[in-house]
C-alpha cells in the first residue's frame, strides 16, 4: 500500500513537471505591442494592448513594465508638453533552467 502510494504520488508529480515544461516550450517567445502617452512629467499614461502574441499571455507584464518607465517630457518652447500616441513593443522569452 505504502509503495504503491509513493509511486503514485511520484507519477502525479513528474507528469506536473512535465506539463509544466511543455506549457514553457510551447509559450517560448512573445511581444506586446503598446501605445501609450507620455505626460508632463515624463511619465507614461494612458497605456493600452495594440497588439499581443500568446492572446494577452504577457499583456499584464508588459503594462506593468511600462508604468515603470521615466522620460524627459517633449519641450515645446521651453514648457513641458504631453506627447501622445506613442508606441513600443516589448520582447519577452522564457528560457528553461
Amino acid at each position: 500500500m505504502k509503495v504503491s502510494l509513493i509511486l503514485s504520488l511520484i507519477l502525479i508529480l513528474c507528469s506536473c513537471a512535465s506539463s509544466s515544461d511543455k506549457q514553457q516550450e510551447a509559450i517560448g517567445n512573445g511581444y506586446v505591442i503598446l501605445s501609450f502617452d507620455i505626460n508632463e512629467q515624463g511619465q507614461t499614461e494612458n497605456i493600452e494592448v495594440v497588439e499581443s502574441s500568446h492572446e494577452g499571455f504577457f499583456d499584464n507584464e508588459a503594462i506593468n513594465s511600462l508604468k515603470k518607465w521615466k522620460y524627459r517630457p517633449k519641450l515645446v518652447n521651453g514648457v513641458p508638453t504631453k506627447k501622445e500616441n506613442q508606441k513600443v513593443q516589448l520582447e519577452f522569452e522564457i528560457k528553461k533552467d
